[in-house]
């Protein structure tokens, strides 16, 4: 018979306590001079995309469909702020379902913005939205030309990088499907913020909120001037 490799049973009080204790030493070594730079690009950007809701909300809160897309933001803060500390403790698998969350709900507000039967249909017929249909959607000739000819589009430009959204939803994706091939081995290891690769984690969360905001910035230019005045510290080319 195999050697049974198991630590002794624990009553499940203890090891659910055993369980925070860890996951709280890990927040405290999460927080250093290494990770505070992205940790406070990721609030920066998170609070971002609360402006942008807020904003949105303020312009069209007579507008039953354009308010229901602005609050879906909401869900995309609060999942971008529950994916960094899940990454800050060392949770790394949830942590990427909920960044793939954000992302999804980040795309389809603009997604369906334009289109009121997709929110509709979403939102009281149970209709699945799909991440490639939306971002093809984004990138097709004629929703480019809209977006042109548009008194409040964009610059005249598509502005959703199909190919970069592409690859930061596989990356997400993967993880969500059960490959761990990009993830620490299986051990300890694992659940240690300081073996995990934290930094890479958190970058993959900048990235997808940057992703994001590339859409908000495209779609909804006319509040750029206002967006930048609350946050000074955006860089914007």
């Amino acid at each position: 018979m195999a050697e049974d490799t198991h630590a002794p049973r624990q009553p499940i009080q203890d090891l659910l306590g055993a369980l925070h204790d860890k996951f709280g030493h890990n927040l405290k070594e999460a927080v250093d001079v290494s990770t505070a730079p992205l940790l406070e690009e990721i609030d920066l950007n998170s609070r971002i995309i609360s402006a942008f809701q807020a904003a949105l909300i303020k312009e069209y809160k007579e507008d039953a469909h354009k308010t229901g897309c602005a609050e879906i933001l909401d869900e995309v803060f609060s999942d971008f702020a529950i994916a960094m500390y899940l990454n800050s403790i060392g949770l790394i698998v949830p942590a990427r379902m909920s960044t793939r969350r954000a992302f999804e709900l980040g795309v389809s507000v603009v997604y369906m913005w334009d289109m009121p039967q997709e929110y509709w249909g979403w939102k009281k017929c149970d209709q699945d939205l799909s991440f490639s249909t939306m971002v093809s959607h984004l990138n097709s000739s004629g929703y480019c030309e809209y977006i042109k000819q548009s008194s409040k589009g964009a610059r005249g430009s598509c502005f959703c990088d199909q190919t970069n959204f592409q690859r930061l939803y596989r990356i997400l994706s993967n993880t969500v499907h059960g490959k761990f091939a990009d993830l620490p081995a299986l051990a300890p290891e694992r659940f240690s913020t300081i073996t995990n690769g934290l930094l890479e984690h958190l970058q993959l969360i900048v990235e997808t909120q940057n992703a994001v905001i590339s859409l908000l910035f495209g779609r909804f230019s006319e509040l750029e001037q206002k967006i930048c005045t609350i946050f000074p510290q955006i860089k914007r080319t």
